[in-house]
């Protein structure tokens, strides 16, 4: 009998071991889980804000050309002296 109640604690060890690790497993998935979800979310906010500030600088720099092209004298230059004279 003693044999059969052996047999019969490895058993339900071996069950209750492979419960834990079953629980285990499952646990560390669904922290890989969430943790891949976290990165990927903060990957697109860093991405959205690259891109957010490449546009912001096409524009300053589109409005900086057309500023200055309106600034810039479209003929020859007069002197001082010829600005004064008229």
């Amino acid at each position: 009998m003693a044999a059969g109640g052996a047999a019969d604690a490895q058993a339900r060890f071996g069950h209750s071991v492979k419960g834990l690790l079953t629980e285990k497993v499952t646990s560390c998935g669904t922290d890989v889980i969430a943790l891949t979800k976290q990165l990927l979310g903060q990957a697109a906010r860093n991405m959205v804000m690259q891109e957010d500030a490449i546009l912001h600088s096409e524009d300053a720099r589109s409005n900086s050309k057309e500023c200055g092209a309106l600034v810039k004298p479209s003929g020859p230059a007069e002197s001082l002296a010829e600005m004064k004279g008229s």
